[in-house]
């Protein structure tokens, strides 16, 4: 009885950790983010395309995307692109940055 208990135990751990897959390419998009008032088309949200081959594509705020490359470590994303981005990888469809939410269109 007490090993069924440990093997149920293990099994919901396996089941429930966050992970993130890549099997296509995947953009997420912050949320909540106020729409540009000043005339502009400029937003200060984050976007991230994570590539099948490992590459990412990162625009931190602004117009400007840099090319970098990404790993899954665990419940982490990290994207180098000139600097580093670490993101808490929340679900499938959605990672955090800060205080500051992705989800995936």
């Amino acid at each position: 009885m007490k090993n069924l208990i440990y093997l149920m135990l293990v099994f919901l751990c396996f089941t429930s950790c966050k992970k993130l897959t890549v099997k296509e390419e995947k953009t997420f998009y912050e949320i909540n983010v106020p729409k540009p008032t000043n005339g502009f088309f400029i937003s200060s949200a984050i976007h991230v395309t994570l590539m099948v081959d490992g590459k990412a594509d990162i625009v931190p705020g602004g117009d400007v995307s840099d090319r970098g490359t990404y790993k899954i470590k665990g419940k982490k994303l990290i994207v180098t692109a000139g600097k580093e981005y670490e993101f808490d990888i929340i679900s499938e469809t959605e990672i955090k940055y800060g205080e500051r939410i992705l989800r995936l269109e």
